[in-house]
């Protein structure tokens, strides 16, 4: 009589059973989490904590929010204006603000990325068409190519294009040295004036 009956070998089973599927969860759960810790390419890039770094906790220094001075093109690093047929934009972007600078004009983008050199380029397509007053406007688009950044990071950048295509288009066309041209960007809310 000193053995386990039927019904306690039933009951002590499913336990050796259940233990032995816990165990194996556990080291299969283990075994991903090693393997997705070490797999550095896969990870999205993490913001630093400044205030844990800091030794004296207090003197805290704000990152700046724009963009590392390699990554953006330089308000003072002026690209060219791109006549081509039928410019189209590739990748999202925000234009936060525009405005004239004498014959460039300064735009404010964001847009996501942080792991990839970002391109931009200003397209026309070198036509006018009349504007509600009679002024010429020129519908150019901004192409951003992100180069197939998938990080999720906000970056800033202050652009410049040199408008002396549009200038010089509108000389030819009116035979006039000095003129006004609207300039329309899509994402731009409020068209921009261009007097040369």
């Amino acid at each position: 009589m000193g053995g386990m009956g039927p019904s306690a070998k039933r009951l002590a089973l499913p336990w050796r059973m259940r233990m032995r599927k816990l165990i194996w969860n556990g080291l299969v759960l283990g075994g991903l989490i090693v393997g997705c810790a070490h797999d550095k390419a896969k990870q999205e890039p993490v913001e630093p904590d400044v205030a844990a770094e800091s030794p004296s906790g207090g003197d805290v220094k704000p990152i700046p929010s724009g963009p590392p001075e390699e990554e953006a093109a330089k308000p003072s690093e002026v690209l060219p204006l791109v006549v081509m047929p039928n410019p189209q934009p590739k990748d999202a972007i925000n234009i936060e603000g525009a405005k004239v600078q004498g014959n460039v004009l300064a735009l404010n983008v964001s847009h996501g990325g942080g792991c990839a050199e970002h391109t931009y380029t200003l397209g026309w397509d070198g036509q006018f068409q009349k504007g509600a007053n009679g002024t010429p406007v020129a519908n150019l688009v901004l192409i951003h190519d992100a180069n197939g950044d998938r990080c999720k990071a906000m970056k800033f950048a202050e652009l410049g294009f040199d408008l002396s295509p549009v200038s010089e288009r509108l000389t030819a066309l009116t035979g006039k040295t000095g003129g006004q041209a609207v300039l329309s960007l899509p994402g731009l809310s409020i068209p921009v004036q261009y007097d040369f």
